[in-house]
């Protein structure tokens, strides 16, 4: 006898699913997230939220220095 397979969530805990963030992107940007989410064998939210987390990084270090 197998047991049932239970769901597995791909979102770290906390993570607010029930509000996403919409993002426009132009098709050639798509195409490279397709792409590089491909690569890594994620999710294309996955490596999106990930190039997002990264580039909140920078953004903020940027904001800093000029402050």
């Amino acid at each position: 006898m197998t047991k049932a397979k239970t769901p597995r969530t791909r979102s770290p805990r906390g993570v607010l699913s029930d509000k996403p963030v919409c993002v426009r992107l132009l098709p050639s940007e798509r195409q490279k997230l397709e792409r590089l989410a491909l690569q890594e064998n994620r999710s294309v939210s996955s490596l999106a939220r990930l190039v997002l987390l990264e580039g909140l990084a920078v953004y903020e270090n940027r904001s800093s220095r000029a402050s």
